[in-house]
């Protein structure tokens, strides 16, 4: 076994040779997994000749790397569990779930569909059993997203083609691994006393109970975040000892999946956590899960990659038979679910239309990588299998990979493009056209400005401003026909949302409570779906929705006038007025982004169209907040004090922080004075008191 120098020193030589894959991928235009694939075979090949040239170094950097002393499983338990959480952490999940039902059959039902198509395809050629062909068809049926998605950005593919890949590939990985552990299962434990309804049972069982325990524990830490008194690093940290002990807990105490756990506990600490912490906060934990991300996966695929060459080595003439056979197999089941199962979702109203399109390039972008690398060498070691079942899975698992990675991924890039996908639609075509026109006002008047600035000549800032138009001209796309009204209301529409949803995080971190930020967060979401669905009436519909006095408001004030109970009153008018107070000042901000921002973009006529919509919702809001005045008084004026000093103290100490880092106090003075501000937080942070019983209006 290497000693601790030396695992440092290939630790440190691995991140090299990342770095160096990294750049030559981005200059390339090559898919990063391409390439570290390549390189990995490259090293692993190379072995044999550099030991008999200079076997100390062959012994010492090639040896631990082609025959670990740990097993092939150790990769899943390092790399896996911060691989998928951080996939979690970072997708846009209100966005996703529009594409749930889709997402969800793309993920489950066809990892069983592909394992059943390989298993069954190769059972007729093959000399093995049904349920060896069903496990490599549970290797080979997770596909690895990361290679679709780069280039599926590189080119310009659109949002929604983005979303399902990456959706898939969330419990993509889950579903396989469980499905290859049942069946491992099936062949370790005496396969003939263990039957497929015992099988299918222990699937659902290690599924269904992943599930669970992942949102019992993501819920617990969004419930811990706020908690961790607004220290960046804290809050990252604890997010960091999520993926592993879950992972552990469900798979070695629990008998469930450890992954599916950790990407449940993901997805709902990333749907709940922006209203819990701070925006730069939570930027911070992104930005610290990506760097880990990025280097565990390109580590975990150079890994399982140098190993290939030795996993190949008994490779024989009818093995790319099989090999073909898989191929194949795998191709039509993974059309099957596109063409077959996707548009029965249509049908039944659960998804909207994915053209066809799309369907080609998801059917031909389904890259295999890491995982299914580390799965097939996880075979090859299990001296519980027979040799020539070992031998048989670990070939055509791995010959599947080079094949889906040189093939298809080298060739993918030239697909996308012959299906039109990298071409903006006529409504993206003429908002890109709008824009580019705006933002290059800005950038000559910021030239100009510049080139005064630094006493340059004008010829030259009118020559860079010439040299930045016709390098647009160069690559934007033609000019679309102008956007209908309709489509500029709809545009105009879920812009607003959007922004309103980007804006609710920032009267978080005390100030409104976590209660209403959550709600407020779900009701742009259906505001966001209405507006691209059924236009102005859908949207004033959703926003509307929320201004409606929940149940628990009505419970508190019958508890309130016939029980004379004020706590739960208080509380209810407390969260109600929050919420109302903070739609409104949203509301004021999303005005004066429409006009800046709108406006240049969509018109000046439909800029006022949004207005009008903006402004019945205001006076919505204020007749609410009005009404609340008018029926509780000296509570609602409580309440209003305890909002502007939270206000004023959170300014106070966004000054301070200025001023440090201007250098115009010392750290010393600021952290005397964060002190005292943190003081008089605690004291201003508590709700007031319902003191009067006011028996008349209800505040609706």
């Amino acid at each position: 076994m290497p000693s601790l120098a030396e695992l440092l020193v290939l630790t440190s030589s691995l991140l090299a040779i990342v770095a160096l894959v990294q750049v030559a991928s981005a200059r390339m235009g090559a898919p990063e997994s391409t390439l570290l694939s390549l390189v990995g075979i490259t090293l692993g090949a190379s072995y044999v000749a550099i030991d008999s040239v200079a076997p100390e170094f062959a012994a010492f950097f090639f040896a631990p790397l082609i025959s670990p002393d740990f097993p092939a499983e150790a990769y899943l338990w390092l790399f896996l569990p911060p691989l998928l959480f951080q996939v979690a952490l970072t997708v846009d999940v209100r966005n996703m779930l529009q594409d749930a039902a889709p997402i969800l059959l793309l993920a489950v039902v066809a990892v069983f569909v592909a394992t059943g198509a390989i298993g069954l395809g190769l059972a007729l050629v093959a000399p093995q059993s049904l349920v060896v062909c069903l496990l490599l068809g549970a290797i080979v049926a997770t596909t690895d997203p990361s290679a679709v998605v780069g280039i599926f950005r590189d080119v310009g593919a659109p949002g929604r083609l983005i979303r399902l890949v990456e959706g898939e590939s969330l419990l993509n990985d889950a579903a396989a691994i469980a499905l290859a552990a049942v069946l491992m299962s099936m062949l370790t434990r005496h396969g003939a006393s263990v039957s497929w309804v015992d099988g299918l049972t222990s699937l659902g069982y290690s599924f269904g109970g992943g599930v669970l325990l992942g949102l019992v524990v993501g819920r617990a830490v969004a419930f811990v975040l706020p908690l961790m008194g607004n220290i960046a690093s804290a809050e990252t940290a604890l997010t960091m000892a999520v993926p592993y002990a879950l992972y552990l807990l469900g798979g070695e105490w629990l008998d469930v999946s450890g992954v599916v756990a950790v990407v449940c506990a993901g997805l709902v600490i990333n749907g709940l956590a922006k209203t819990r912490l701070a925006p730069r906060n939570w930027d911070h934990v992104q930005l610290v899960w990506q760097q880990i991300a990025v280097l565990a996966g390109a580590i975990v695929f150079l890994l399982a990659a140098v190993r290939v060459p030795h996993l190949l080595r008994d490779v024989a003439w009818h093995d790319v038979g099989y090999l073909m056979a898989t191929v194949v197999a795998a191709f039509v089941g993974r059309l099957a679910v596109l063409y077959l199962m996707l548009p029965a979702l249509s049908r039944l109203r659960l998804s909207a239309p994915i053209s066809s399109a799309y369907k080609l390039a998801m059917a031909w972008g389904g890259l295999r990588g890491a995982v299914t690398l580390v799965l097939a060498m996880g075979v090859a070691e299990n001296t519980a299998l027979p040799a020539a079942t070992r031998h048989f899975v670990s070939v055509i698992a791995t010959g599947f990979v080079l094949f889906s990675l040189l093939v298809n991924g080298s060739s993918l890039r030239w697909v996308i493009r012959q299906l039109g996908l990298d071409r903006l639609s006529t409504q993206d075509q003429a908002l890109q056209q709008q824009a580019i026109n705006l933002s290059t006002e800005e950038v000559e008047a910021t030239v100009q400005r510049i080139a005064a600035t630094f006493h340059f000549q004008p010829e030259a800032a009118a020559e860079v401003n010439q040299l930045y138009r016709n390098g647009l001209a160069l690559g934007q796309a033609p000019l679309a026909a102008d956007l209908n009204e309709r489509e500029r209301l709809a545009i105009g529409l879920t812009t607003l949302a959007t922004r309103e949803r980007d804006l609710i995080p920032d009267y978080g971190n005390g100030i409104v409570s976590v209660r209403n930020l959550d709600a407020m967060m779900r009701n742009t979401g259906h505001m966001i779906d209405a507006a691209r669905n059924e236009g102005r009436l859908g949207y004033n519909r959703a926003a509307r929705r929320i201004l409606e006095p929940h149940a628990s408001y009505q419970v508190a004030l019958w508890l309130h006038r016939h029980l004379h109970l004020d706590r739960p009153l208080a509380a209810a008018l407390a969260d109600r007025f929050e919420l109302l107070i903070c739609r409104r000042a949203v509301l004021e901000r999303l005005h004066r982004y429409n006009q800046s921002r709108l406006k240049p973009l969509l018109g000046e006529r439909m800029a006022g169209v949004l207005d009008t919509v903006l402004q019945a919702r205001s006076q919505s809001a204020e007749q609410a907040i009005q009404a609340l005045r008018n029926a509780h008084p000296d509570f609602t004026q409580a309440l209003e004090r305890r909002l502007l000093l939270l206000f004023a103290l959170r300014q106070g100490r966004a000054a301070m922080e200025a001023m440090v880092a201007e250098s115009v106090i010392s750290k010393e003075v600021y952290t005397w004075v964060e002190q005292e501000l943190g003081r008089a937080w605690q004291l201003g942070i508590a709700r007031p008191a319902l003191r009067k019983r006011h028996g008349g209006g209800d505040g609706k």
